[in-house]
């Protein structure tokens, strides 16, 4: 395939991996990543533009194929495409802003922090844009491109400062963040933000908090490392595998439904009851919303 029909083919939605134009970018990948990047360019110099293009999917495989090739050139533009206001980010991205993000920020980073610092500061940001943010930290930090001490230190900067204090959900990004490292040294400044009513707790509870923190061993880094295969990352998306009556209606994945926790025997009774949850970092754009409404969360509680 050549180059356009390469970049023709992963244009529209259709409803099916394009598995061929996929292979044959990465088999491609000098004379194709110039062209790449200035789908970018165009997506960062005119992102709402962008938002209002419903079936293309071009920046999507383009942010993964340049995460794959270690394209740092596309750390920048991918930083200026994703800090567009509102639900812009989405538009364009789709829920890989929840569920990859992190780890594509952190394949392209081309160790200027402050481009992540002003993501997670700004509060002109999408607020699960600033989480994602700070997340990359995370992954940073696993896969050896970012010291923990940095990391550490940063974190402490935001308890100090770095971020407004005022409720939001950047608040309790960062104490999931914390927990994740994890990072025992800022307990009590965790507790103080706490104090304060920073933290909304049914996102993110205390308790949960300070267990994980206490933990002697690190938590499981399923989503904090660099993209290594964009093939892989992408072909399984619900979205490439419609049931056969479903319209072929979203181009952008949707975040997996994570499975109900399973139920125990209760000791003095014949009925069952929901195991003790463990702690989740932080609730999903698409989650129920923690307030019992109803209504997914970025359509109650997690509205900007």
């Amino acid at each position: 395939m050549t180059i356009p029909e390469i970049l023709k083919e992963l244009e529209p939605f259709t409803g099916k991996f394009p598995m061929k134009a996929m292979r044959a970018a990465i088999e491609q990948r000098e004379a194709i990543t110039p062209e790449l990047l200035k789908v970018l360019e165009s997506v960062a110099a005119a992102p709402s533009e962008w938002a209002a293009r419903e079936d293309n999917m071009l920046p999507l495989f383009a942010i993964f194929l340049l995460a794959q090739f270690r394209e740092k050139p596309a750390y920048p533009l991918v930083v200026k495409a994703v800090s567009a206001p509102g639900e812009i980010p989405f538009d364009v991205f789709g829920e890989t802003i929840t569920e990859g993000l992190s780890q594509v920020l952190a394949s392209v980073y081309d160790g200027n922090s402050a481009l992540l610092h002003g993501l997670v500061a700004s509060e002109q940001v999408n607020d699960f844009v600033r989480s994602a943010a700070l997340d990359t930290f995370l992954v940073l930090e696993n896969t050896g491109g970012m010291s923990r001490a940095t990391v550490l230190e940063y974190f402490r900067s935001l308890f100090h400062g770095g971020l407004q204090r005022t409720p939001s959900y950047a608040w309790s990004s960062l104490v999931c963040a914390v927990a994740d490292l994890p990072a025992a040294e800022l307990l009590e400044e965790v507790r103080q933000a706490y104090a304060e009513g920073l933290v909304d707790e049914s996102v993110a509870d205390l308790e949960g908090i300070e267990r994980d923190l206490k933990a002697p061993k690190p938590r499981r880094r399923d989503r904090q490392e660099l993209i290594t295969d964009a093939i892989a990352e992408m072909e399984w998306w619900a979205c490439f595998h419609p049931e056969p009556s479903a319209p072929k209606k979203s181009p952008k994945p949707d975040r997996p439904v994570l499975p109900s926790p399973p139920l125990v025997k209760d000791s003095n009774s014949e009925n069952v009851a929901p195991q003790r949850l463990v702690r989740q970092p932080k609730v999903g754009r698409n989650d129920p919303c923690p307030c019992g409404s109803g209504k997914k969360y970025k359509k109650c509680c997690g509205k900007s």
